[in-house]
C-alpha cells in the first residue's frame, strides 16, 4: 500500500491485521493492506486481501459516544443484517483499537440502484430485529452542541420535533446515502452502519431525500414506492417534518465534526 496514513491510523490496521486468527471465518494468512477507500468522513476505511479474499478496515477518527453513537448497536444490527442478505458480513471488531472489519462487496456487473431496489432495501431493514438503542433527534442535537460547547437548540428543530405524529420504532439505517450501498446481484446491500438505531421510517427516507438531493419528483416516487400505495397529504407533512430535523441535524453534525477534527 503505497499511501501514507497518520501513524496513529497505520498502527491500530497493523495492529487489527496481526490479529487475523481472531476473525471468523479467519483469513488464510494475514492479510496485506492493498488502498484506502474513499468514503466516511469521520473514519477511515482501507481494503485488505489475503490473495484470496478481500476486506473492509475501519477504524474510528473519533469516540463514537461523543457523537451519540453506540459500536454494540452497530455490530447487533450489522450481524443481523448480514444474516439476511443485507450487508456485508462482519468477521471482527477491537472497540479498544476502534477497528470493525467487514467482507469486502462490489458492484455486480448490471446491478442497479433504482428507487423501487431502494425501497425494497428501506423495508427489509426495518423488518429486521429491534435492537436496545434509539435514535432520538433532540438527544442526538444535543449531544452535538456539546461537542460545539453550545446549550441552545435550533427552533426549527425543536418545532419540527414537536409537530411530528408518534409512530412505532423500526430499525432504520440512518445513513443510507448512496456511497453507503452498493448493488449486488440479490439486491442492494447497506454499508457502514454506525448510525444504526431505532427510530421512524420516515426520518430513514429524509435522509435519502436530502442526503441523495432528490428530486421532489423523485422523492414521492419513492415514498409511494415504500408505501406500496400513493402516501397520504398527513404522510408527505410528516416527511417533511423529517426532511427539517435531518437538515438541523446535518448542519449541528458538521459543525461537531470540524471541531472534532482541529482537537
Amino acid at each position: 500500500m503505497d499511501e501514507a496514513l497518520p501513524s496513529a491510523v497505520r498502527l491500530s490496521l497493523d495492529q487489527a491485521l496481526d490479529q487475523w486468527p481472531q476473525w471468523r471465518p479467519p483469513p488464510a494468512a494475514r492479510p496485506e493492506a492493498l488502498r484506502g477507500l474513499d468514503g466516511g468522513r469521520s473514519n477511515r476505511s482501507v481494503l485488505v486481501g489475503d490473495g484470496q479474499h478481500h476486506w473492509v478496515v475501519r477504524i474510528d477518527g473519533f469516540r463514537s459516544e461523543r457523537m451519540g453513537l453506540s459500536r454494540d448497536a452497530e455490530w447487533r444490527a450489522l450481524g443481523n443484517a448480514a444474516a439476511a442478505g443485507l450487508a456485508p458480513l462482519p468477521v471482527y471488531r477491537n472497540p479498544t483499537l476502534g477497528v470493525t472489519v467487514c467482507r469486502y462487496v462490489e458492484t455486480a456487473a448490471g446491478a442497479v440502484d433504482s428507487l423501487a431496489a431502494l425501497a425494497l432495501l428501506l423495508r427489509s431493514i426495518q423488518a429486521l430485529p429491534a435492537i436496545k438503542f434509539r435514535l432520538d433527534p433532540l438527544h442526538r442535537a444535543q449531544r452535538y452542541l456539546e461537542v460545539l460547547g453550545e446549550r441552545e437548540l435550533p427552533t426549527a428543530l425543536t418545532r419540527a420535533c414537536a409537530a411530528l405524529a408518534p409512530a412505532p420504532p423500526v430499525l432504520c439505517h440512518n445513513d443510507l446515502l448512496r456511497d453507503n450501498r452498493v448493488a449486488t446481484a440479490g439486491g442492494l446491500m447497506a454499508l457502514d452502519w454506525e448510525y444504526a438505531a431505532m427510530g421512524d421510517p420516515l426520518f430513514e427516507l429524509a435522509v435519502i431525500v436530502e442526503g441523495d438531493g432528490l428530486t421532489e419528483d423523485e422523492a414521492q416516487a419513492l415514498h409511494q414506492a415504500w408505501l406500496g400505495a400513493p402516501p397520504t397529504e398527513s404522510a408527505e407533512q410528516q416527511l417533511a417534518l423529517q426532511r427539517c430535523i435531518y437538515r438541523e441535524l446535518t448542519t449541528l453534525w458538521e459543525r461537531a465534526m470540524q471541531v472534532l477534527k482541529s482537537a
